[in-house]
Parts: structure tokens; sequence; C-alpha cells
């Protein structure tokens, strides 16, 4: 095994370990540490040290199998005062069909057949918000098997949770269909007549992966929704006030594959719900045969392509698979000859160009435009893909044709290494003041299969300016994020660890001591009941405690109690002194 490689002029370092397939990590106001389990366990780590029990365990519901299971997890803005938190889940089968009944067995599961993708949110107990209130369930999306995101294959399901700036809540959630043919529909590898039969999806649905082009299925698409109801916002693209938990009203984006993770870039969207704009997503895409994708979702109704397109290019498989778009009826249809009743999906989106007509051609006359209302499309292509090989590129135009450069050519717009990789898992963006000229608000992106850390200098118009190698061996990185110390944290699935790469030489942030007593003053001798375990340090490393009573008397213990004696008939004040260090000292 190589070993792990991160630039001399930095620090690779464990955080916390002992997780059983950690999948991801988030951070309070406070900085406190919340690290979620594949499995459907959320623990809170303090001090470097995991509490003895979850902040919550969903695991009986959670199907966990393949790349199913709780991947995704998100803190209420406000958490802090009303405890909401929000998970991500793939449903075990036989938990969606038999909960609540006499049929059902918790000790019972039922992989390998067809189910849902769910979002839930559930209130954690104030003040400590350390526990949940199973009661305070709350389902935003798959209150029932029909209104949950379809997963029909081993694949492609959930991904990330992430609020915008206006205080929505955003998700990805991938197509549900195969990963080992064309699937455009009754694909015997996958569970789609077991689906038709429980409703799961309808028979317009039974398309495979080109439900990411239909905007009645809620699979393979960037969601935002009011978190206090599920519902669509009604900024979003293709809202309905009529039918706010239709999965139109639900769509932010569409054309994604398997989008595992995607982050919001600091600074940037509108606090208005309203607006229509809660910021700039940059999305990794999980490519199929040949190419992996980083996208960036800066505005309402994007369509990334998938399946027609992979990478930069049209997937000649798909597209040769014509398939008619059920939703999609063609009003020429029985006039003058023409046979075809709906759009085929090939029909209503374009590669991306700098001269786009007004609209698309109607097959049955090309004369005629496609109508609007018929949701017609652009591609819009990666910023950059790479190869399942050795090839990354860049997007780019050569007049108003769509083009891609390799990096490493002379003539790219967009310097960078060749590279390659199989599974981009997105990444995260790096604001910390400790880091070296050039390094501030870079996008790191990261690669499960090629166990890679690249960052991508950005604009501020979204933009790529170039690219960078980084880190290397960096093995089943799924996850990233920049912690509240200004520190790259990532998980190492495989290894069960929270990791996090610093430049060397950065400041280490002292630690901060809250000491509390249970009384004030008393008639001696007086016990006292001292509590430091509140004290919290930035990195969330482990802390040490000193406490001096000021008698003389002195504890190394976290939560110490004190005898205090002093003359009979004597008022004696005593100055206690809490010293709190980090591993740093």
């Amino acid at each position: 095994m190589a070993a792990q490689s991160v630039p001399p002029e930095f620090n690779d370092a464990v955080v916390v370990s002992g997780f059983s397939e950690p999948v991801g990590f988030t951070f309070d106001a406070n900085g406190r540490l919340y690290v979620w389990e594949k499995a459907g366990k959320v623990w809170i780590v303090e001090n470097g040290v995991p509490l003895p029990t979850p902040l919550i365990d969903i695991s009986e519901e959670v199907g966990n199998w393949r790349d199913h299971g709780c991947l995704g997890f998100a803190l209420d803005p406000g958490f802090l005062t009303n405890g909401y938190i929000y998970l991500l889940y793939a449903v075990d089968r036989h938990y969606l069909m038999n909960h609540g009944t006499g049929a059902y067995n918790p000790a019972t599961n039922e992989y390998f057949n067809a189910t849902i993708m769910r979002l839930t949110r559930y209130t954690a107990i104030g003040p400590a918000f350390n526990t949940t209130s199973l009661a305070s369930r709350l389902v935003l999306i798959g209150e029932t098997k029909r209104t949950g995101v379809p997963l029909l294959h081993e694949s492609h399901s959930t991904g990330a949770l992430v609020f915008g700036s206006d205080g929505t809540l955003l998700l990805t959630v991938g197509d549900g269909a195969s990963y080992n043919s064309v699937d455009v529909g009754s694909d015997p590898q996958t569970y789609y007549a077991q689906a038709l039969a429980d409703s799961i999806i309808r028979p317009q649905e039974n398309v495979g992966a080109l439900r990411s082009q239909q905007l009645g299925s809620l699979s393979g698409k960037v969601l935002r929704v009011d978190p206090a109801t599920g519902n669509g916002v009604a900024s979003n693209p293709f809202f309905n006030a009529a039918a706010p938990r239709s999965p139109q009203s639900r769509v932010w984006a569409l054309g994604l594959r398997n989008p595992f993770r995607f982050t919001r870039r600091p600074g940037m969207g509108s606090t208005d719900p309203a607006a229509g704009n809660p910021g700039a997503f940059y999305i990794g895409d999980v490519g199929w045969s040949t190419f992996e994708e980083m996208d960036v979702c800066y505005t309402a109704g994007q369509n990334f392509g998938w399946p027609l397109f992979e990478g930069m290019d049209l997937h000649d498989g798909y597209n040769l698979a014509r398939t008619p778009n059920l939703e999609a009826p063609n009003p020429l249809y029985g006039q003058g000859g023409c046979t075809q009743a709906c759009f085929d999906f090939q029909d209503l989106i374009v590669q991306e160009s700098l001269a786009h007509p007004p609209g698309l051609p109607n097959p049955c006359d090309p004369g005629q435009l496609i109508p609007p209302n018929d949701a017609v499309f652009v591609h819009s292509r990666p910023v950059i893909d790479w190869r399942h090989g050795f090839q990354s590129r860049c997007s780019a135009f050569n007049g108003n044709t769509a083009v891609s450069f390799d990096l490493d050519d002379p003539q790219s717009p967009m310097p960078g290494p060749r590279f390659g990789g199989n599974a981009s898992v997105g990444g995260t963006f790096i604001q910390g003041t400790g880091w070296p000229a050039g390094y501030q608000d870079n996008y790191f992106m990261a690669d499960y299969g090629g166990a890679w850390l690249r960052r991508v200098a950005m604009s501020p118009d979204n933009k790529a300016v170039q690219v960078f190698d980084f880190a290397s061996n960096m093995g089943a990185l799924v996850f990233a994020k920049e912690g509240p110390d200004g520190a790259l944290w990532y998980v190492r699935y495989e290894t069960g660890q929270v990791r996090k790469v610093s430049p060397l030489g950065y400041t280490n942030l002292p630690p901060v001591a809250v000491a509390a007593q249970d009384v004030l003053f008393g008639t001696g001798p007086l016990n006292v009941q001292f509590t430091g375990s509140n004290s919290t340090d930035p990195e969330n490393a482990p802390l040490t405690y000193l406490w001096d009573f000021g008698d003389g008397g002195i504890s190394t213990s976290a939560n110490p109690s004190h005898l205090f004696t002093a003359m009979p008939g004597v008022p004696t004040a005593y100055t206690v002194t809490l010293t709190v260090r980090d591993d740093q000292n």
C-alpha cells in the first residue's frame, strides 16, 4: 500500500477514529462535531471523544446494503435553539412495507428489493441536545412508498443535504437505475416489476436512468424544499402551487446520475427564499463507464444531461436507445402523418452553445418548435470531467460550438495536470487565513477510486481558473469539509477515521474553558460540585483539566467536587481557577 501523501508543507492527522462506516460529519455553531455512519447512527464528538450513546439511531429503518444507507445528514441553521436534525437515507423494504403491522419484525430486512429513499426531520432534546426524541419524527419526503425517491438497483441512492443561503434545504438524489447496462426501463437486472406492482413508480417512470430527465420523477435531481414541511419552494423553477409536494415542485436541477456529495460556495446567494437564489452548489456526480464530473449548479433549472450526456459528450448508448417521455405528448400527433405520440427524451435536450435557437424542432415538423411547457433543455456541461483512465478536461467553446480541452493541452483555457479517477465525491471550499497565499476560496475536490484530493482555483462567477495536484493515496475519502479551525477535515471510510489536513505551523487555537458550580456560598464545611466538561476546543482535540480551588487543593478531573472548610464564624472567600489545555498544550 502506498504511503498517504500530502504536500511537505502540510500535516495530515487523525482527529477521531473508531467509527463503523462513517460517511460524513458536520459542526454546530459552537464547533461541536457530529459524525454519521452509513447504518443510521449519528455520534457527537466532544474533545476528541464520541459520547457514549448516539445522538440518534435509525438503523432499524435504514437499508444498509451495497452503496445504500444513511448518506445525508444536516443540522438546522437554528439547531442550538430548535434542535432540528435532518436525515436522508434508503429505507429497508421490510420496514417500508410492514412497519406498524403484525408482519413487522425488527430483526428482519429485505435487501436487494425495490424500496424508496426518504428525508426525515427529528428534534434533539435541549438544552444539551445530546439525545433525540424519536417521537418527533416528521417525514418530509417519502411519507408513503409512492411519494419517496425510487430505489430500483444496488446504487445511485441518496446523496447529501445542504442548506441554502436562504434557509431552504437542498438535497441530491441518484437515478436509482442499473449501473450495469443502458437502463431505459424494464431492465431485468433491476427491481422495476416489483416497483410497479407496489406503486413505487408509475408506468411512465419505468424508463430507468431516464427518470433523471423527467420532471415528474424525484430521481436524479437536486431538490429544494421548505425544511418545515418538505414542500417545494415557490421560487423553484417548475413549482406548481396546486401541488407543492409534487416532484416537479421540488426540482431545482436535473440530469444527474449519482450526485453523492455537494457543497455550497461560501458568500453566495440571497437570504430571501422568494428570490430563487439559494447559492452556488458544487456537485460531484459519479459517472458510469467513461467520465466523472465536477458540476456547478448556479441557477434554477439547470440540466446536467445524464443519461443522454456523460461528461462533456453525448452518451452513445442512451442516445441510440430512443425512448418516449410519456409525460411529454406531441401536439402534432395524428396530424399530417405524425405517428410520434410523445416526444422522445432525446428530442428535449440539446448540447450547450453560444448561439441557441429559440427552441427545439418538433421531430414531426422541424419547422415547428416544441412548446416551452414541454421542458426543453440545454445541456449544462461539467466545469471539469476526468476519465476512467488518465484524461482530464475542461469545457470551452470554439466560436459558438461546445468543445473541450485536455487540461495539459497548451491551448487549454484552464491549465492543469492530467489525471484520472472513477468516483467523484465532491469536496469543500477552504477559506482559512492560515493557508498559503493562493489557497483561499479554492475548491478542493476528491475522487474515491483515485484516492486523491485536487484543488481548483475558481473565479467569482464560478468559472474554473486552474487545477492543481494536492494530495494522493488518501484512501476511501467519502466526505470533506472545512472545519471551524480552518483546516480541511475529511472522512476515510475504510479506516473509520475523521482526519484533517492543515498547513505546518498553522496556529493552534486555544480551548475555551467553561466552569460552573452548583452553589456559590453556604455554611462550612461546604461541598461544591464543579463542572468543566462544557469546555470546548475549536479543533475538537482532547482536553485536560486542572482545577485550583484556592485553598491548596487541586484536581485534574473534568467535573470534581471539593469540600471547603474555614474557621467557624469567619466569612472566607476562595478563588477557584480552571485551566484547560488541548493536546498541543
